[in-house]
């Protein structure tokens, strides 16, 4: 099985390389210390690799997920049609492989015992007053000892000792609930951290579903995901990654300070207890591509966490909205408003009255505190239509729907002791009816209409009112100033007149 194993398809540095092909990608050849990362990250809004990055001279990227366009290419498909192929790829999953371990390119190297120096690995200071350096791009692979069932995750890892790190675990995860019944049994939990990988991985690992996770990622990937077992932890994680970090979680439980750190929302989080992770081994590629994430930084629509979870807010709400009878045309989640704050919702002409349903079933899901609804002549993906929108068919009196004592996300900042809050929709349907004169109608450029079907002015409006580019359409004018004279003879003869909302008409048929 492993000769059919194609470990390059889904490896990272196969992305970076075509990122680059794509004019997606910042290179810095010089040698770059630890402390400058993430400020020469931020500063670009291409995904950025280091040759050359601190005093090892680690090769490593970051922010390869930071753009929806970034994301789009790594399934294959366009930013307008990427939450559809993600929800197309969730119908089936694939079985995982289990590789040798002489085979997976992730164990190429391997660090056990006195080897294992985590300091040699390219943490580093991501925020100003981050309580530590950081390795922000972990993704978790355990399974449940009780039930069996396998669980991936994202996790930041903050560096303690040479061999010990934290990670986050205060928010309610599968992992969370795992290791606090490990803790309970008094047994520890084999966690695997893998470093490393397609943005693929990461979106499976940011889901959270009632199905065998390594089979998600391969869900995803649209074909099975090559794993390889723990030397010293026997947990399986994927042999293509660049770096694994095997070891165990909960010896001692809760004992460590973690943070503060620069969180998803644009703020930092406070300090926290969290447990510790014993690393029993480091294995990696033999030219291993090591990785950083642009989080929590006041770039937030370049956010990698941002980016992602906006694919999976409205992955949710399009759900939602199919549940409550409604097919949307387009759902976007605003990445600059993160994790699920801002919906938008395009909706049929046909269907604009069903905008305070749209946004009433909205206010259930996870955030989603602010929802903006309009027709489909507007593209939500565009800041400048739905600005647009808002200013002439938005009217506040009318079209503002207020919702209080309802649940905030994960520490909203805006929320209450009791983690309640307010939402808010937006109906920015145009009236009804708006369409049928000219002001209710958006202006668009002319264009052409056909092969010409009259031979005169007189002749075509014979046939009925037309307006201008009608006119040029039904005599294949591409000039129309023609068209202009003829008007006018037609006019001083006394024979034309305009209707209400512009058309030419004749006298007779006015």
């Amino acid at each position: 099985m492993t000769a059919t194993v194609d470990f390059d398809q889904f490896r990272l540095r196969r992305f970076v390389e075509a990122l680059q092909r794509m004019n997606e990608l910042e290179v810095h050849e010089e040698r770059v210390a630890l402390l400058d990362l993430s400020r020469t990250i931020e500063a670009s809004s291409k995904a950025t690799l280091f040759k050359k990055a601190g005093p090892e001279q680690h090769e490593l990227v970051a922010a390869v997920s930071g753009s929806r366009r970034r994301i789009a290419a790594a399934f294959g498909t366009d930013e307008r049609g990427l939450t559809a192929e993600v929800m197309r790829r969730l119908g089936k999953l694939w079985p995982i492989v289990e590789v040798a371990s002489q085979d997976a390119p992730v164990h190429a190297v391997v660090h056990t015992g006195d080897q294992i120096d985590l300091t040699t690995l390219p943490f580093h200071l991501q925020h100003e007053e981050d309580g530590g350096v950081y390795i922000s791009s972990a993704l978790d692979f355990t399974v449940d000892p009780v039930t069996g069932k396998r669980n991936v995750g994202c996790r930041r890892l903050m560096l303690h000792g040479r061999r010990e790190v934290t990670t986050n675990l205060t928010n309610v995860s599968d992992l969370q609930r795992m290791l606090k019944e490990a803790l309970a049994r008094g047994e520890r939990l084999p966690v695997s951290f893998v470093i490393g990988v397609h943005p693929i991985d990461f979106c499976a690992a940011q889901m959270q579903m009632p199905v065998d996770e390594f089979e998600l990622v391969g869900a995803l990937r649209q074909s099975s995901l090559p794993m390889v077992r723990g030397i010293t932890n026997g947990v399986l994680a994927p042999a293509d990654a660049e770096m694994i970090l095997e070891g165990f979680l909960g010896e001692g439980g809760y004992r460590e300070m973690d943070g503060p750190y620069g969180e998803f929302w644009g703020l930092y989080g406070s300090m926290h207890i969290d447990p510790i992770f014993q690393v029993t081994a480091i294995t990696m590629r033999s030219d291993v591509l090591h990785q950083t994430v642009l989080h929590g930084s006041a770039q937030l629509a370049r956010s990698e966490t941002s980016q992602m979870t906006a694919i999976i807010a409205e992955m949710i709400a399009t759900r939602l909205l199919r549940g409550a009878g409604i097919e949307p045309v387009a759902v976007h989640a605003v990445p600059s408003a993160p994790i699920f704050q801002q919906i938008r919702v395009a909706l049929r002409r046909a269907d604009a009255g069903k905008a305070r349903t749209a946004i009433n079933a909205l206010f259930q899901g996870p955030g989603m505190k602010h929802i903006v609804v309009v027709d489909d002549d507007i593209d939500i993906f565009s800041d400048e239509d739905v600005s647009w929108a808002m200013a002439t068919r938005f009217h506040a009196g009318r079209d503002l729907v207020l919702a209080d004592d309802l649940r905030g996300f994960y520490e909203d900042p805006t929320a209450d002791a009791q983690g309640q809050l307010a939402k808010m929709g937006f109906d920015v349907t145009a009236p009804a009816g708006a369409e049928a004169r000219i002001k209710g109608r958006r202006p668009r450029p002319p264009r052409p209409d056909g092969a010409p079907r009259f031979n005169s002015v007189r002749d075509a409006l014979a046939q009925g009112p037309k307006t201008f580019g009608q006119l040029m359409a039904s005599l294949g004018s591409r000039d129309g100033r023609e068209l202009a004279l003829a008007l006018g003879e037609l006019r001083r003869r006394g024979e034309l007149g305009r209707l209400p909302d512009g058309e030419y008409a004749l006298n007779e048929a006015k």
